[in-house]
């Protein structure tokens, strides 16, 4: 039998600003969603943590541990891997670093549904908090919209960072499509 564990929690990895993801310290634009946590998160946000088969919380390690199909839902973001590992500051005052391991999947979520999306796919993706830095790595992939940057090598680490930047260590590919428009001709 299945289990389905949903834990609430109030600690963001950006904030939205008018369909645009925003770094909530610098106040730049944060075209990719990566941006740092933030104390300025709309009242009442909550991140929804679902776990298929098992949620483990050890107090004396401040860390959180889901298992199995685990999937991430915030205003912001919608995560989803097979397992995810929350380490908290050891001030419990929010995340010192969250690592997700298996068929990572990160979508930012916009209010603009105009706006095209960033995803993120790896087997692995580390954030933290501090930094505001978001590395996958093992098979990583960004899309935005129909253009693709694909990690060529098992050892590339793309870094989005939370200006927006992105930088990838390693061989990768990207792919650019053109977008054709159609007219009609009188």
């Amino acid at each position: 039998m299945k289990r389905i564990i949903c834990i609430t929690m109030t600690t963001s990895l950006f904030v939205l600003t008018g369909g645009v993801a925003q770094d909530a310290l610098s106040g730049k634009a944060d075209q990719l969603g990566f941006g740092n946590s933030s104390s300025k998160r709309p009242e009442g946000s909550k991140t929804e943590i679902t776990a298929q088969e098992e949620a483990t919380f050890n107090e004396k390690e401040n860390k959180a541990v889901f298992l199995g199909d685990v999937r991430v839902k915030d205003h912001a973001f919608l995560l989803a891997a097979d397992r995810l590992t929350i380490h908290m500051a050891s001030n419990r005052s929010g995340i010192d670093r969250a690592i997700a391991e298996g068929h990572v999947v990160i979508v930012q979520q916009t209010e603009d549904s105009s706006e095209e999306k960033a995803i993120g796919r790896s087997d692995r993706a580390e954030y933290v908090p501090a930094t505001g830095r978001v590395t996958l790595s093992g098979s990583a992939e960004i899309q935005q919209g129909i253009n693709r940057h694909i990690a060529t090598s098992p050892s590339t680490r793309m870094i989005l960072n939370r200006d927006g930047s992105a930088t990838t260590e390693g061989p990768s590919r990207t792919v650019i499509t053109d977008r054709q428009e159609t007219s009609i001709l009188p």
